[in-house]
Formats: structure tokens, sequence, C-alpha cells
């Protein structure tokens, strides 16, 4: 199983990945690509999973990516949503104009 740890990185395609997982996936075996998501994310430095292709055997996937290891969903980093605006945002309804229907489903005058 995959020790989900940065190693030395992997280059797929020009993009650089700390290591290489496959797995189980409807009937299909995925491989995807772990890096941190940059600066420039609203998930920055939290653990990022790209897919980069599938295949229908292990032995396939593993000739293509033979650094990828096999892993399982719950031996992956997960990636916290708790800094994003939820139910508790400082404006009734979400913190952003955008979260509303209308223009008018909030009075902006009142504060």
């Amino acid at each position: 199983m995959a020790r989900n740890r940065k190693v030395n990185g992997v280059v797929v395609d020009g993009e650089r990945y700390d290591y290489l997982t496959m797995e189980w996936r409807q009937g299909a075996v995925c491989v995807h690509g772990w890096g941190e998501y940059p600066e420039s994310s609203c998930l920055a430095g939290q653990p990022m999973k790209r897919f980069l292709d599938s295949f229908g055997t292990v032995e396939e996937a593993k000739a293509a990516y033979p650094a990828a290891e096999m892993s399982h969903p719950m031996l992956q980093p997960q990636v916290s949503l708790n800094h994003l605006p939820g139910e508790d945002d400082p404006v009734p309804g979400g913190m952003y104009p955008d979260d509303y229907d209308t223009q008018d489903s909030y009075n902006w005058n009142e504060q």
C-alpha cells in the first residue's frame, strides 16, 4: 500500500507530483498524482489528488506508471473544508452577495 508521504517526486506530462497511487474504482484501476494545492488556491497547502489515467488491470497501470503504488481512499490524506464559508457565515445565509437568488433578498442597508 502507498505510504502517502512525499518522495523525490515524479513528473507526468510536464506536471510534478510528490508520488503516484493507483486504486480500484468501479471496475477500473485509476492512477492519481499527489501534490499540494498552490498558494493561489482556497485549499492552499492541503493535499491535492489529480486523476491521471485508468486501466483494466493493475499490470497495465504499473506498466504505464511504474512509480505508482497500490492504495485505497481510506488510507489517503483528506482535504479539510473547515475554513470555507458555511452555516455560520458573518452574513446570514452566506458570505457573498452571489449566495443570494436576488439582490433584494438581503437588506444591505441594515447592518
